[in-house]
C-alpha cells in the first residue's frame, strides 16, 4: 500500500520557506523591525498558513525573528554595540571551554569533533552556507560539552540565546571567503585539542571568535546600519 506523501510535501514546503526567509533576513532584503504577515507570506509562497507558521517558529528558535503575542512576528533588530559587548563575553566563555576541552576530551570525543570538521569542509566545498552555519553551531556546542563544566554550559546557553547565534552566524558566513577562513580557524582549534594543549586551544578559540566579530561588525554596519558603539574602537577593545 502506498504511503501518504502529504507529510513529506508539507515538510518540504516548510524547509523551502525557512531557507528563503532566512536568506531574505541575513541579506537585508527584509529589514530589521519589519512585520512578517502569515497571510502575506502564505500568498507569496502559494501555501497554507501552516508551513509558514512552522517556518516562523523555527526562525524564532534560531534568533532571526521575535513572535509577540497579539502583535505578530517581527524581524529582530541588530545593535552593533550589543553585538560587540556579547562577542567579548563569548570570546571569554568559549576560550575557557576550549581550554577545558583540550584537557578533558578523550579520543572518542575528538572523533566526533573530527566528523563535524569533515562536514564543515564538505559544506565549504559545495558552498552551502546554511549547512556550514548548522555544522559550525554543532562544533561549538561540542567544545562546550567537552569542557564538562555544567555552570559554563549554562552561561554558554544563555549567551547564545542573547546573541541570536543563528542570525549572526548566517550573516557573517555569507561574507565572501568567510567560510574558508572560518574553516582554517576551526582546524587550528582542532589541532590544539588533539595535542591536548590547553593554552593553544584557548588562544585559537579566542582568535576565531575575535575574527568573526570583526567581520560581523562590518556586515552589520553595511547592511543594517547599526549604531556606532560608544567608547574605544573595536580593535582597541579586543
Amino acid at each position: 500500500m502506498d504511503t501518504d506523501p502529504a507529510p513529506t510535501r508539507e515538510s518540504s514546503k516548510r524547509e523551502t520557506i525557512l531557507h528563503l526567509l532566512r536568506s531574505d533576513i541575513v541579506t537585508g532584503a527584509v529589514p530589521p523591525g519589519e512585520r512578517l504577515s502569515e497571510a502575506r507570506l502564505a500568498t507569496r509562497f502559494g501555501v497554507s498558513r501552516m508551513p509558514v507558521r512552522e517556518a516562523l517558529k523555527e526562525l524564532e528558535r534560531e534568533g532571526f525573528v521575535a513572535i509577540e503575542q497579539r502583535r505578530g512576528t517581527f524581524v529582530r533588530s541588530v545593535s552593533r554595540a550589543e553585538i560587540l559587548d556579547l562577542f567579548e563575553v563569548r570570546e571569554a566563555v568559549e576560550g575557557m571551554a576550549a581550554r577545558l576541552c583540550a584537557a578533558r576530551a578523550n579520543n572518542n570525543f575528538l572523533d566526533r569533533i573530527d566528523q563535524t570538521i569533515a562536514a564543515m569542509a564538505e559544506h565549504v566545498r559545495v558552498a552551502n552556507s546554511d549547512g556550514y552555519t548548522s555544522a559550525d553551531a554543532e562544533f561549538h556546542g561540542l567544545i562546550v560539552a567537552g569542557a564538562s563544566n555544567e555552570r559554563l554550559s549554562d552561561h554558554y546557553r544563555l549567551l547564545i540565546q542573547y546573541l541570536h547565534r543563528g542570525l549572526l552566524s548566517s550573516i557573517v558566513t555569507r561574507r565572501e571567503g568567510r567560510m574558508e577562513r572560518s574553516l582554517a580557524e576551526h582546524r587550528e582549534i582542532v589541532r590544539a585539542l588533539h595535542a591536548h594543549s590547553a593554552d593553544e586551544a584557548e588562544t585559537a578559540m579566542r582568535e576565531h571568535v575575535r575574527r568573526g566579530r570583526l567581520e560581523l561588525q562590518e556586515e552589520v554596519s553595511t547592511k543594517f546600519g547599526g549604531p556606532e558603539p560608544t567608547g574605544p574602537e573595536p580593535t582597541d577593545r579586543a
